[in-house]
């Protein structure tokens, strides 16, 4: 299972790799950009994805992620919108998920292991787990 990380700081994944532990690989991005193209190029089972205030299209970046086939679940997290209506995302269905920064390791680990489940069962045929 690969994920996709997008973090211009590169500290979310050095975060990331030390909650799941091997469990998943990690692919980083920096931008907006690099990232529609590992989507195109070489789809990921999930996206991390930290958003910030540089009014980037994010309701488009993640309506390309749900109309992959199969969907390709995204976790959005930010310290400057707290909520995914502040940052334009709308409300989230079944496969997005927003968490607000700061956050406690636990919290972002609850979101990561949502993201490992979604694609058990996406491997499982259902595009419905439970979250």
């Amino acid at each position: 299972m690969r994920f996709l990380v997008l973090d211009g700081s590169h500290l979310l994944i050095s975060i990331i790799k030390r909650i799941l532990d091997g469990q998943v690989d990690l692919e980083e991005v920096s931008t907006f950009d690099e990232a529609l193209a590992a989507l195109e190029q070489r789809p990921p089972e999930a996206v991390i994805a930290n958003i910030g205030p540089d009014g980037l299209p994010w309701r488009d970046f993640q309506d390309v992620c749900q109309c992959h086939s199969p969907k390709i679940p995204v976790l959005f997290e930010s310290c400057v919108y707290h909520s995914p209506e502040d940052a334009g995302l709308g409300p989230l269905n079944h496969s997005c998920f927003f968490i607000e920064k700061p956050y406690h390791a636990a919290d972002l680990k609850e979101q990561l292991e949502r993201l490992v489940r979604y694609n058990e069962y996406k491997a499982k045929g259902s595009e419905t787990p439970e979250a």
